[in-house]
């Protein structure tokens, strides 16, 4: 008979109100790499409470050999749903945890998945954290699935149980370039809020689409 034991040391740090979460940190084993993650905007999880995110997370990387992670998100405002409509920017506060993270962690991972192809102010902030993380333009990588597709969000269903961390690439809708004609619509802009990290994302929408299969014009993400 074999008996196994484990601790997971877990630190997260929140605003004074605890509406916003700037970092949320597991350790499994202090021995091995830590990573960084950053994605949209944090949800439920707290020192014990873990949603679907944190927990997908955690199984790949430990089945990659990392021994822990940083969680952190572009936006701090803990939320099951980001609304856009009055637009979100960089808070100072999140992005210096953000960049200590980077700095002292062996590699940034950009799990924010698709999200910005279709939302404009989304986009916006991709860029300005992306400016603000070029001194670790080399640690920069993000989640493939079995050299299908990347850019994935610990979510998506092609993600969830298997991860390959590669090198970041900048997609297109990230790189500069004149935005929509005054006048004319981008429709890119959401009428609703937007569920990011929440376990409540919708598991059958990306199935519609080729059988399951996704192509680059799939938006979906978690």
């Amino acid at each position: 008979m074999l008996t196994e034991k484990g601790t997971m040391r877990t630190e997260v740090i929140f605003s004074d109100d605890k509406t916003e979460r700037y970092l949320l940190r597991k350790i499994w084993d202090e021995e091995k790499p830590i990573v960084c993650l950053i994605m949209t905007n944090p949800s439920s999880a707290d020192v014990v409470n873990i949603d679907f995110t944190v927990l997908y997370s955690i199984s790949n990387l430990y089945k990659l050999g990392y021994g822990g992670v940083d969680i952190l998100n572009m936006t701090s405002e803990i939320t099951t749903k980001l609304d856009t409509k009055n637009g979100i920017s960089l808070n100072d506060t999140n992005v210096d945890f953000i960049l200590k993270s980077a700095e002292v962690n062996d590699k940034v991972i950009l799990a924010w998945g698709k999200i910005g192809e279709t939302h404009k102010k989304i986009r916006r902030v991709q860029r300005d954290l992306l400016e603000k993380l070029k001194p670790y333009a080399d640690k920069l990588f993000m989640i493939e699935s079995d050299h299908a597709d990347h850019g994935y969000h610990p979510l998506a269903p092609q993600a969830r149980f298997h991860w390959e961390i590669v090198p970041f690439i900048l997609p297109e809708y990230l790189q500069e370039k004149k935005e929509a004609v005054p006048g004319h619509s981008t429709q890119d802009e959401p009428n609703e809020p937007l569920n990011e990290e929440s376990e409540e994302q919708p598991e059958d929408e990306p199935e519609k689409q080729g059988k399951g299969k996704r192509t680059k014009k799939d938006t979906h993400t978690a």
